[in-house]
């Protein structure tokens, strides 16, 4: 019988409103083990002290840059798979064992799946399903994630294969670590609804507050590849948007809006 065995890193910064949860999330896994290093960049209002309550180990990251901590917390891991999990969000009691399991019978290198979205209180707002992993490369060539980054698991092998997360980048990191693996060739594999992963949205989220940098830096990396939006890509970010038409009309009963809550 297969060890289902995952490494997750979770990066933070005076993250004590909703580390704990995020934690708990990872510590109740069933189905598999979890190894579990927060990356901390000096965090001064208790954040250590859920850490060491909760018997999970801790490193110190310069602060900056959250991919830089993310990096540093996967490097020295041993297992085989890897994941990355922010403070304030948080994963399901089978999510692990559900990928895992998937990429076991898959043998792919990326495995990933559905994500919901809640409130700052935890309340459900909305699910957004993830894209096939044949709709993705058109996808990326769009600019476009097709999952959350939290919903996936990768192999180690990868992981080193790529050098890791991108540090030049604030924001899209994530997307473009995922895009180069479906660029090299890496295999993807997804797991059906229901969802894996859950995105919080508060006011204190540092993409609410720099999505200007954000959208400069997919323009920076628009150039670095040199990819032009095509009608193919167009097409495969419209039937992503059409499959998920359901949850946008329960965005917009729940939020007031078709877009991203903020």
């Amino acid at each position: 019988m297969t060890t289902l065995h995952v490494g997750v890193v979770v990066p933070t910064w005076n993250s004590a409103r909703t580390l704990h949860a995020a934690l708990l999330s990872l510590k109740e896994q069933r189905g598999c083990s979890t190894d579990i290093v927060v990356a901390d960049s000096g965090s001064r209002d208790g954040t250590l002290d859920i850490c060491a309550a909760m018997g999970v180990t801790t490193i110190y990251v310069p602060p900056g840059n959250m991919y830089r901590a993310i990096n540093a917390g996967l490097r020295p891991m041993e297992a085989d798979w890897l994941a990355y999990l922010n403070s304030d969000d948080f994963v399901y009691a089978d999510t692990y064992e559900r990928l895992l399991s998937k990429a076991v019978a898959s043998k792919a290198d990326v495995v990933y799946g559905s994500g919901d979205f809640v409130d700052a209180h935890a309340r459900f707002l909305y699910s957004l399903g993830a894209a096939p992993p044949g709709a993705l490369p058109s996808l990326f060539d769009n600019m476009c994630f097709g999952f959350m980054p939290h919903a996936a698991i990768f192999t180690k092998a990868v992981f080193e294969e790529l050098g890791g997360f991108d540090e030049s980048f604030r924001h899209i990191a994530d997307m473009e670590f995922f895009a180069r693996a479906c660029f090299a060739g890496r295999s993807f594999a997804s797991v059906p609804y229901p969802s894996v992963a859950v995105f919080r949205i508060h006011g204190d989220q540092i993409s609410s507050r720099e999505r200007n940098v954000a959208r400069e830096e997919v323009v920076q990396l628009r150039g670095r590849w040199g990819r032009k939006n095509s009608v193919v890509s167009h097409l495969a970010v419209l039937r992503w948007k059409a499959r998920n038409a359901r949850q946008y009309l329960v965005r917009w009963l729940r939020t007031g809006s078709f877009k991203r809550a903020r």
